[in-house]
């Protein structure tokens, strides 16, 4: 029986070089909802950046977000699942990232709280979402204190300042931990603190939503934080371009890379259409 679910991973997969999504790949994942396939998205984005790619491709079920640490229906924007920092998140954390001078970040469920010092990154966090909320000094007036919808604490910066504050923030950490940590595409360093939640655990709630199992799974994706899911899927791909450690992770390897068709070859390869 051919598989019962697409799961899409979005920046550096389903979208293209400018962050658009393919027309090939509009009709082939419409194609494969009307052969009754479901197709949702596991992304690290928020929901503010992720809802019109899913509206785009014609999903009405619910999505991930923040790599597995929200799952919201399309349609409402109401959460089914949710791990949450809860409050107060402590200000260790912010002193720590703070010493380090660290560009600082809380990832509200609603949007990204950011500090002057950050503002030349405002273009590359408007990916993850449509709400950035500015502060002269985002340690001091961020909701750091009484948000209940904190999903992470990120930071970035050189890699060795950013490896010095994981090792201090380690003994601080209590229920979170760090989810990631790894150079982005310029090369900085980067660090996430949520709670112990992945893309693994993010495609095993997306399938028991519509009574699956994560065998019926088949998932896609390019980078680091994409290989706990493809690890866990009944069949995996990395794109053409895929980190390395993506691509060891996934079963198969497409030919379809930045310029878009992602879903238009796994709709041809996996299901025939």
């Amino acid at each position: 029986m051919p598989p019962r679910m697409l799961v899409l991973d979005l920046d550096g997969t389903l979208l293209t070089a400018d962050r658009k999504v393919a027309e090939a790949d509009v009709r082939a994942a419409r194609a494969l909802l009307d052969a009754g396939v479901v197709v949702t998205i596991a992304t690290g984005r928020l929901f503010g950046g992720t809802r019109w790619v899913a509206e785009a491709l014609g999903i009405e079920g619910p999505v991930a977000v923040m790599n597995g640490c929200e799952v919201l229906d399309v349609r409402t924007g109401a959460p089914l699942f949710g791990a949450y920092v809860e409050p107060p998140v402590p200000a260790a954390f912010r002193d720590v990232l703070s010493e380090h001078a660290l560009s600082s970040f809380l990832f509200e469920s609603g949007g990204i709280h950011y500090g002057a010092p950050s503002a030349h990154l405002s273009p590359y966090l408007g990916i993850w979402s449509d709400t950035l909320l500015h502060h002269d000094d985002v340690h001091a007036t961020a909701p750091w204190a009484h948000s209940r919808e904190v999903v992470a604490v990120s930071a970035c910066g050189p890699v060795e300042r950013v490896s010095a504050a994981r090792t201090a923030l380690a003994p601080l950490l209590g229920e979170l931990h760090v989810a990631v940590q790894f150079q982005t595409f310029h090369g900085d360093g980067f660090l996430e603190l949520r709670r112990d939640e992945d893309k693994g655990t993010a495609i095993e709630r997306l399938a028991a939503h519509h009574g699956l199992e994560v065998g019926d799974v088949v998932a896609v994706g390019d980078w680091i934080n994409d290989v706990p899911m493809l690890r866990r899927a009944g069949r995996s791909f990395a794109v053409a371009h895929a980190h390395p450690e993506a691509v060891a992770a996934a079963g198969e390897q497409l030919r379809a890379s930045r310029e878009g068709g992602v879903v238009a070859e796994l709709a041809a390869r996996v299901w025939g259409l």
